[in-house]
């Protein structure tokens, strides 16, 4: 090769790959994604998206104890551009839709969901819905018994990492953020049957959030009807459910939790037979067993909604309640008259007993005259 063309090809290395300004917008629908070029150069592209998520907004830590900073410091400062941040959403949404077996090697072998979870906490509501809506679309194409050999691994990390963020998001954040969360957990509910999907939320079911419990609550009892008798029947892991609702019944006095936890066990004896239950839950060890027995012996009071709205008002804040408690309770009517008349009333008592009691007086000090004369 001449030098002309070795440094030609220099240049073309060298030259940074351009993000289309197309995909640094959000709300962008499905049928709006295109599909790539028959040339197009995915080992930059991903190189690019790695060096994009791989920035991170530094002003935060902008005091350090050593004042020299070189040139690499510096450019490690700048700003993050969130639009670059919200084409790397948009350009991963392309792969998963066009190119799977590219989006795979980047999302899970270069743990790249990591970074997209991360955009759930974003300032800018435009990343985090996009993030939401990247795993949304993931969750509703994955199909466990196609993938189950190959991707298992992954999209249990992905599970188990999501799941937790997500029920944060759907009580916690703007109103088209937790409508997207939601839409995601009851997208991850009907696809992600596994052992793993349910255990993640019995585990965060040991909460003292009472919003967090109860979603996830309803989340697992539709899980459960997901899942199937056959699922349940075979599954390896009922004595670490089972050892899971037991510590749960446990570590919770209310009898509200005490309630969903048996309303669980009913649901798992109503999927799969309560003689395949059964068979289950002897397999099971004697703490587990013990529990699960327990509970379902247990005698508790029937649910009321008062209940349940005492022990959200108790979860938000036991100042405020206190607060409320101390209140006069408002009325309609104005009692300023009625409490006037009242103390007019003991005024008046008063001042009756008052007036006896000098006749009282007056009258015995005449008799003992009287007395003393005779």
């Amino acid at each position: 090769m001449s030098k002309k063309e070795i440094e030609i090809l220099k240049k073309e290395l060298s030259q940074e790959f351009v993000i289309d300004s197309l995909m640094q917008k959000g709300n962008i629908t499905q049928e709006d994604l295109q599909p790539f070029e028959l040339n197009f150069d995915f080992i930059r592209l991903i190189q690019k998206l790695k060096e994009i998520l791989g920035k991170k907004d530094n002003k935060k830590n902008s005091t350090h104890k050593n004042k020299t900073t070189n040139t690499t410091e510096v450019a490690s400062k700048k700003p993050v551009d969130w639009t670059m941040q919200l084409a790397v959403i948009n350009y991963l949404r392309r792969l998963f839709k066009y190119e799977k077996q590219i989006f795979n090697q980047a999302f899970y072998g270069l743990k790249i969901y990591e970074n997209i979870i991360d955009f759930f906490n974003s300032i800018r509501s435009v990343l985090a819905q996009n993030a939401l809506v990247l795993i949304n679309e993931i969750f509703s194409e994955f199909v466990p018994e196609l993938d189950e050999k190959n991707q298992k691994a992954p999209i249990i990390n992905l599970i188990k990492i999501t799941i937790p963020a997500l029920i944060l998001k759907a009580n916690t954040s703007q109103s088209f953020i937790k409508s997207e969360a939601k839409t995601c957990l009851e997208t991850l509910v009907s696809h992600m049957k596994y052992n793993e999907t349910l255990l993640t939320f019995l585990h965060l079911m040991n909460t003292k959030k009472i919003a967090d419990f109860e979603l996830i609550y309803t989340l697992s009892l539709k899980l459960i009807n997901n899942l199937g008798k056959q699922f349940l029947i075979n599954t390896n892991q009922f004595g670490a459910m089972m050892g899971a609702l037991g510590e749960i019944y446990e570590n919770n006095k209310s009898d509200l939790y005490k309630r969903r936890c048996k309303n669980m066990i009913n649901t798992f004896n109503e999927v799969m037979s309560k003689e395949e239950f059964n068979k289950k839950l002897e397999k099971c060890g004697k703490k587990e067993k013990g529990k699960i027995k327990e509970i379902l012996a247990d005698r508790l009071p029937p649910n009321t909604k008062k209940e349940i709205h005492h022990h959200v008002l108790k979860s938000k804040d036991k100042e405020k309640i206190l607060d409320k408690s101390l209140e006069k309770p408002k009325s309609n009517c104005n009692t300023k008259p009625i409490l006037k008349k009242q103390l007019n009333i003991k005024l008046i008592d008063l001042k009756t007993n008052q007036n006896e009691n000098c006749e009282n007086i007056n009258n015995s000090n005449i008799n003992e005259k009287k007395g003393q004369i005779i």
